[in-house]
């Protein structure tokens, strides 16, 4: 499962990579924006899965008071996204916001101008 997180991620940062290259901008610097886009947009949706959908599993006030509750915790909550897969697959689409976000930024970005030639310029060129 590891692997396949970090093949995947590395696609979206190499897809950005290429649009950026494509616009003549820095394609390291933006594949790893992208990168960190990835995964705080993951974060941000597991935080959501796990207060919108798995409100039962975890109780906050017991986890901010009993050190030894978030090994717990963290059991209960790994044992919930087994049972239900579609809580995964939610954090995952959240997490491919960041990339699609990046993705709209690099497209707004103007591009080097091109030097413009008049159609008369061309006259005579095959």
């Amino acid at each position: 499962m590891d692997i396949l997180f970090l093949v995947f991620l590395a696609y979206l940062s190499y897809r950005n990579s290429v649009r950026a290259k494509l616009k003549k901008k820095n394609p390291l610097l933006w594949g790893l924006i992208t990168a960190a886009a990835f995964v705080a947009a993951l974060t941000i949706g597991l935080m959501v899965v796990v207060v919108f959908f798995c409100p039962n599993v975890i109780d906050f006030n017991r986890a901010a008071t009993d050190p030894k509750y978030k090994e717990i915790a963290a059991q209960d909550l790994m044992n919930a996204f087994a049972q239900n897969p579609l809580h995964l697959l939610t954090v995952y689409v959240i997490g491919c916001g960041g990339y699609l976000l990046i993705r709209y930024i690099l497209e707004k970005k103007p591009g080097e101008k091109e030097p413009e030639v008049h159609w008369m310029d061309k006259m005579g060129e095959k």
